[in-house]
């Protein structure tokens, strides 16, 4: 999934994916534009399918909170290996990315557990 993601090559955007996209930055950074997200999601994807898009981004956003508000660091086998994917996406300029030993060397993955190994 997440080489199709990177793959520009190809369309991988959902149907309605700037609707999808604007409501869950508006719920995750508490927008004024809110309600108006809300209804243009709305509008376009119908009320059952609105219903199952706000869940996962309710869910998605408490999921950040709960990780933010226990300091859940990424352990270090994730930091040693993930190294140009986090820079790439942006992810050590993240708030929660503080609770990680982020200076961590980048060392494969089967330095951490051998049957890793292809």
């Amino acid at each position: 999934m997440l080489r199709a993601s990177t793959d520009e090559s190809k369309d991988a955007s959902p149907r309605h994916a700037s609707e999808l996209e604007a409501f869950a930055t508006a719920v995750a950074t508490g927008d004024e534009a809110l309600r108006e997200r809300r209804d243009d999601l709305l509008n376009a994807i119908g009320a059952e399918r609105f219903v199952e898009a706000a869940a996962v981004t309710a869910a998605f956003h408490g999921y950040v909170r709960v990780a933010d508000g226990t300091g859940i660091p990424v352990d270090e086998m994730v930091v040693a290996t993930s190294g140009q994917l986090r820079e790439e996406m942006g992810i050590n300029s993240y708030a929660g990315s503080s609770n990680s030993r982020l200076e961590v060397a980048e060392r494969p993955a089967a330095e951490f557990n051998p049957r890793l190994v292809d």
